[in-house]
């Protein structure tokens, strides 16, 4: 299985760059130009600083991982289908597609990241976290729950419903606007902090943040491991457990 799923990262990267300089270019390029554009609208408001940290920081800290959220689930959900044809294969499952698009994603996620972070460090800015473990816990429970949602995605909405493919995506506009990713929570309400609060995302980049830029960002006390938990466990099952009741039927296509 290891050298299906590595042999499909190899075919996914060589697709994903688009075999030339310019894919490459773009794959960086993309995530920048996102945060570059909501740098522009903080600037044009004058916020210098957001929950008591640089902008730029606060910024790249919860777009960067919302941004890789949303790929890891938008991406995988087209994953099987996309690769249907190799499924006549008997060494290639599903399920391997979906595995080895995910590794691509983080793979690219660490690359785009890792130049972020370094150019952040050449300008000066602080970039040492403060609790480096905890990033790495709350990047994975990211992870396997966009990883979950992603596999779920592509089995539920394998042909005939690929229709419902466009109703996921917009259903991202209300998971990014409570994901906590544009304002911290303990600038919000108390009202509308015990709504974003069920968001598992608003959770995790809050813990990711503080545990980065330490006590000098504004953490809300809402907050908490327990929800991101249980939705990675929750979503990882039920995922697999549909994609176990549909598999063959996926193969077959």
């Amino acid at each position: 299985m290891r050298s299906v799923v590595f042999a499909l990262s190899l075919r996914e990267l060589k697709t994903r760059l688009d075999g030339r300089w310019g894919g490459a270019v773009w794959v960086v390029g993309e995530p920048l130009l996102n945060m570059l554009a909501m740098l522009a609208v903080y600037s044009a408001m004058r916020a210098r600083t957001i929950g008591g940290v640089d902008t730029l920081l606060f910024l790249v800290s919860g777009q960067m991982p919302y941004l890789l959220f949303k790929s890891l689930v938008l991406r995988l959900m087209e994953a099987i289908e996309s690769n249907q044809g190799l499924f006549a294969y008997r060494q290639v499952q599903p399920i391997d597609a979906v595995l080895a698009r995910s590794v691509v994603e983080v793979l690219v996620f660490a690359m785009v990241a890792g130049a972020c972070i370094a150019a952040l460090g050449w300008a000066g800015h602080p970039i040492v976290p403060h609790r480096p473990l905890e990033i790495f816990a709350a990047l994975t429970l990211m992870i396997l729950i966009g990883c979950a949602l992603g596999l779920f995605m592509a089995v539920g909405t394998a042909p005939p419903l690929d229709r419902l493919r466009g109703l996921v995506s917009m259903a991202f506009l209300p998971i990014y606007i409570t994901s906590g990713a544009l304002v911290p929570l303990a600038s919000l309400p108390p009202g509308l902090q015990g709504f974003w609060r069920h968001n598992p995302l608003a959770h995790l980049l809050e813990l990711l943040r503080s545990a980065w830029l330490g006590p000098a960002y504004q953490t809300s006390p809402q907050v908490g491991w327990t929800l991101p938990t249980v939705w990675a466990l929750g979503t990882t099952l039920l995922a697999l457990s549909l994609y176990r009741a549909r598999r063959d039927r996926l193969q077959m296509g």
